[in-house]
């Protein structure tokens, strides 16, 4: 009797729970609310983006600036780990992570106490692999792992401005990392499916597999080599003269190419995030100032161009008037007194009283047509993001004296990049480059691809400025024998020394100082600008000659002796 009355009571349970299951079933199909069903598909339903990797990003010989690595975010879901044993897993995973438990426990609780429905709370952002895969062989209740890249930037602050970064929410916000985000960044993949009550996918029910693809790499056409050379001497400049700030552009004299552009202070793009907002722009094309006598090369090689003046050409600089056409006009002061001056003492004396004559011969209207044309008051094309045009205004816009003063330099605003580009016309036959940046790309099967340059359609050459009789005469008169040498070559440059505005007056106690050239003078094949910032820390005139000249001749020497035969 017992044996059969334990039959029928099993047999009644099962009948009972098929009845419940049944009945719920029939809920669920039949009676129950649209909201309720939706939570349900809301629970079992898995979108999974399966993310590409980030092209690298690699300097001309191939060293890697910009790298993605994998990575793992570690996480708990405090449902599965409940709260008698969450503390056991905290402490084992704390152990693996070597990280305090108590910081673990705090973060579990935090959110806990906030969002008590919350499945899923980070607790490690960057977690090695190997790491990772001793979390998972400790089976610990509750903790998942979410595969992702991290962008790394093996080179640390080297060239910082050039490559900018990408933040933590994966946006690229500055530099080529910006510039080039479409080509870097790939494509995500995604897939569509049903998990079980553990969060596992049920392979069963995948509905639909999209795949990732990668981004491509690119290759820049900077020379790291040649990149520390230059910031190397930036930190010789802030140790000797403490300036504000200060930049340095080097580029092949016959492309437009850029081989280094280093920015003083810098910053460590791994830990952008610890940097103050000012120190992330790019100096050599956000900040303007007064380019000062360097800016003499547009007077003097357009007065050559128009045929108005010649080397044999002379200045009589002794006198502040000039009269030309019947008008008198009020020339601005030279340093010292020059007296009679032929047309080469003109750029080595740095005359402005000449420049001006130059300039008044010319006319305001031919001048200025001059000045555009040298790529002032227009951005040049770098193609990177917060690049400023200057203050270039038109003729019909300017007062008595900007004529005789926008030849010295002043009553115009410049960026580093756009001097650094003037002076290439006069070492590259008289063209105006578009400076170039990105060399290659290569897809993730290994093909190579066209530069970005030519993808975009930006032509090297933006236009003819000068005819290469006037850039040999200018070559020949900004070569000055008394300057020496750079190793076995010549090297030829123009100094330039503005006031800076402070307040909307001229201050006489802080100047940029500034030098621009290229060498060999013959054949030149290196062109570099340096723009210093307010050195005058240890008191005097900051004159460019002085903080800008002397950092010119040191990159010139290092790189003739390493990169010219």
């Amino acid at each position: 009797m017992d044996r059969r009355w334990r039959t029928m009571t099993a047999f009644g349970v099962l009948i009972f729970l098929f009845a419940l299951l049944v009945v719920r079933l029939t809920y669920l199909m039949l009676f129950a609310p649209a909201e309720k069903i939706r939570s349900i598909e809301r629970t079992r339903h898995l979108f999974v983006v399966t993310e590409g990797r980030r092209g690298n990003i690699y300097d001309r010989h191939g060293v890697a600036l910009a790298v993605t690595v994998p990575a793992v975010e570690v996480g708990v879901d405090p449902k599965v780990a409940p709260s008698e044993v969450r503390e056991e897993v905290l402490i084992r995973l704390a152990e693996i992570l070597r990280r305090p438990a108590v910081e673990l426990e705090s973060a579990v609780a935090g959110r806990c106490a906030v969002r008590p429905e919350t499945r899923w709370i980070r607790l490690a952002e960057a977690v090695p692999e190997g790491t990772f895969q001793k979390i998972s062989g400790a089976r610990l209740s509750g903790i998942y792992g979410n595969r992702k890249f991290l962008r790394f930037y093996p080179q640390g602050s080297c060239a910082c401005h050039l490559v900018g970064f990408v933040n933590r929410d994966g946006l690229a916000c500055c530099g080529v990392e910006r510039f080039a985000d479409f080509f870097l960044r790939g494509q995500d993949g995604w897939i569509l499916s049903e998990k079980d009550g553990r969060r596992r996918e049920l392979c069963q029910f995948r509905a639909r597999e999209v795949p990732c693809q990668d981004g491509h790499d690119v290759r820049l056409t900077i020379d790291l080599a040649i990149q520390r050379l230059a910031e190397e001497e930036l930190a010789r400049i802030g140790e000797e003269c403490r300036p504000k700030s200060a930049v340095i552009l080097i580029s092949e004299a016959d492309t437009g190419k850029l081989l280094a552009l280093a920015c003083s202070p810098a910053y460590d793009p791994n830990f952008f995030f610890r940097t103050p907002i000012e120190l992330l722009r790019n100096r050599a094309i956000c900040d303007c100032y007064e380019p000062g006598s360097v800016f003499k090369i547009v007077a003097v090689s357009a007065g050559l161009e128009e045929g108005i003046i010649d080397p044999r050409s002379q200045f009589d600089c002794s006198s502040g008037q000039f009269v030309w056409q019947g008008q008198t006009y009020s020339l601005p002061k030279d340093h010292s007194a020059m007296g009679l001056l032929e047309l080469p003492d003109v750029l080595r004396k740095s005359s402005n009283r000449a420049s001006a004559q130059i300039a008044i011969r010319l006319g305001p209207e031919r001048f200025y047509s001059y000045v555009r044309a040298f790529g002032f008051g227009e951005c040049s094309g770098y193609g990177f993001d917060g690049e400023v045009e200057g203050i270039l205004r038109p003729p019909k816009q300017w007062d008595g004296l900007t004529i005789t003063r926008m030849p010295m330099g002043h009553a115009i605003a410049v960026t580093p990049l756009q001097v650094h580009l003037a002076m290439g016309v006069i070492c590259s036959d008289g063209y105006l480059f578009t400076p170039r940046l990105v060399e290659e790309l290569t897809s993730p099967d290994g093909s190579r691809g066209a530069a970005i340059g030519s993808l975009l359609d930006r032509p090297s050459v933006r236009r003819q400025v000068l005819s290469r009789r006037t850039v040999l005469r200018m070559r020949a008169m900004l070569y000055n024998p008394s300057d020496g040498r750079a190793g076995a070559w010549t090297f030829a440059c123009k100094t330039g020394t503005s006031q800076k505005i402070i307040n909307g007056r001229y201050a006489h106690d802080r100047h940029v100082a500034s030098c621009s050239g290229f060498f060999p003078v013959d054949r030149p094949k290196f062109l570099l600008t340096i723009v210093v910032d307010s050195p005058e820390a240890n008191g005097g005139t900051g004159w460019g000659a002085r903080y800008a000249k002397p950092s010119f001749r040191r990159i010139a020497e290092k790189l003739s002796h390493s990169y010219l035969p």
